[in-house]
């Protein structure tokens, strides 16, 4: 008997569950659109040779891993400049990290970036020596040219 009582009480409270309104600070996943992800626009020159390109904010979690997910520039090669967006860091700091198609591996800590800088990513005569020059919005150099970690993969 309690079994046959069970069956409709269960029916009862799945239409009730079921007919419910979303409650105040609930999110209705059908209705609402997702949150678009704040992002810089950088402008990135390669004058080195065809590599993948990384820009992330400098977090604990990027400066301690080596899985980047998708280039922020793919393939590109030397003597190309492009246009990309790049995730927006609170601090303002940046980390560069470079893999090119000679297994070079280059690597830049606390670059200060804001929206529309460029990026310019040279050798020098000498192996294993890499710079990076920031230019604001204008263009103008601004007071940042770092020496990049340089190594073989």
């Amino acid at each position: 008997m309690k079994k046959k009582m069970l069956i409709p009480i269960c029916a009862i409270i799945c239409v009730l569950l079921c007919s419910c309104g979303t409650e105040q600070g609930e999110v209705d996943m059908e209705t609402s659109s997702p949150t678009e992800a704040r992002t810089i626009s950088v402008i990135f020159v390669n004058e080195v040779e065809e590599a993948d390109i990384w820009i992330l904010p400098q977090t604990e979690e990027n400066l301690n891993t080596s899985l980047w997910g998708t280039p922020t520039f793919s393939k590109m090669k030397a003597g190309d400049s492009r246009k990309g967006a790049v995730s927006f860091a609170d601090s303002g700091r940046y980390i560069l990290r470079i893999i090119d198609t000679d297994s070079g591996y280059y690597s830049a800590n606390d670059l200060v970036l804001g929206d529309d800088h460029t990026v310019v990513f040279s050798t020098s005569d000498m192996k294993y020596e890499a710079t990076v020059v920031i230019l604001d919005e204008n263009g103008d150099q601004s007071a940042q040219t770092d020496t990049v970690f340089v190594g073989v993969l």
